[in-house]
């Protein structure tokens, strides 16, 4: 199986999607790959830790996790984050599987996902994004 490859930069085409939490720390999944951690400061939120990284399926993933989160509401891992427009093409079950393959990662490490009626906000994400796009283009 391939590693993910990490992504030092990347701008979200369609938007970020929140797609699940997981309960192992993002400091041992990127240890699984020999990825470095990255530390930021997210407005509003505080403290992050995470990595982006692209897997071999194609999905480019962000996995973020909040000092704050984990602190003060006990969660033990990040939230992982996808291009909506992903989502929307693939639906959120496949997008979820392919994930959790690509991060060698269980489905009973999941402790959160987006339900399939999340479809809709994605769908939302994607076509804002187009709409910025056609305004920004002068189309």
């Amino acid at each position: 199986m391939n590693q993910p490859e990490f992504l030092a930069e990347y701008v979200w085409q369609s938007g970020e999607f929140p797609l699940c939490t997981v309960n192992v720390p993002v400091a041992q999944v990127a240890e699984r790959f020999g990825i470095s951690l990255v530390h930021w400061e997210e407005p509003g939120l505080g403290s992050a830790t995470g990595f982006g990284c692209r897997l071999a399926s194609g999905l480019v993933l962000l996995l973020e996790e909040l000092a704050h989160a984990r602190k003060h509401l006990g969660t033990a891992g990040p939230t992982i984050y996808v291009e909506a427009a992903e989502v929307v093409e693939r639906g959120i079950q496949a997008t979820l599987v392919s994930t959790l393959a690509g991060l060698r990662l269980s489905p009973q490490s999941v402790i959160w996902s987006q339900p399939e009626s999340g479809l809709r906000s994605a769908q939302s994400i994607v076509e804002a994004a187009s709409e910025r796009k056609r305004r920004h283009n002068g189309a």
